[in-house]
C-alpha cells in the first residue's frame, strides 16, 4: 500500500489514475453518443500530461536526470536509459503527434480514431510503469532494464 499511498504525490497520482480509468470506461461505453471528439481529446491530453508529470515526480525522474548530469544526488526509481523511459518517450511522441493531427483533421470519425490511439498509448504507458513499480517492490530488483 505504501507504493500507492506512501506520500501526497503518490496519493494524488493514484486517485488521478483511478479517475482516468473510470473516465475511459465511461467513454468507451458511451462512444456512440459523442458528437465532438476534439474536446475529449483536449481534456484527455491535459489530464494525461498532468498524470505523467505527477508520475515522473513520484518516481524521481528529475533526480535521475540530475544524477546523470552532475552526479550530485541519488538517482530516482528508474535509470535514465531504461525500457520505462524509452517506452514512455516513444508513446509520448505518439500522443503528441495524434493530438496535433486532431487539430489539422476536422472529420469527427478521424478524431474518434485519434482519441482511441491516444487513450491506447496512455494505457500502455500506465501499464508499463505501474507493472515496473510493482515488480521492483515484489522482487526488489529492476527486471525491465
Amino acid at each position: 500500500m505504501n507504493l500507492y499511498f506512501g506520500d501526497a504525490i503518490s496519493i494524488k497520482t493514484t486517485i488521478l489514475l483511478m479517475s482516468f480509468l473510470v473516465f475511459l470506461c465511461i467513454m468507451v461505453k458511451k462512444r456512440a453518443e459523442v458528437r465532438h471528439w476534439g474536446w475529449f481529446i483536449l481534456g484527455i491530453c491535459f489530464v494525461g500530461l498532468y498524470i505523467c508529470i505527477l508520475g515522473a515526480t513520484r518516481d524521481g525522474l528529475h533526480f535521475t536526470v540530475q544524477q546523470a548530469i552532475d552526479g550530485s544526488v541519488d538517482p530516482g526509481l528508474f535509470p535514465l536509459v531504461s525500457m520505462q523511459t524509452i517506452f514512455g518517450a516513444v508513446l509520448g511522441i505518439v500522443i503528441v503527434i495524434s493530438a496535433i493531427l486532431c487539430l489539422l483533421l476536422k472529420k469527427q470519425s478521424t478524431r474518434k480514431k485519434l482519441f482511441f490511439i491516444i487513450v491506447g498509448s496512455m494505457l500502455l504507458k500506465i501499464i508499463m510503469i505501474e507493472a515496473s513499480r510493482i515488480m521492483l517492490v515484489v522482487t526488489s530488483a529492476n527486471l525491465f532494464l
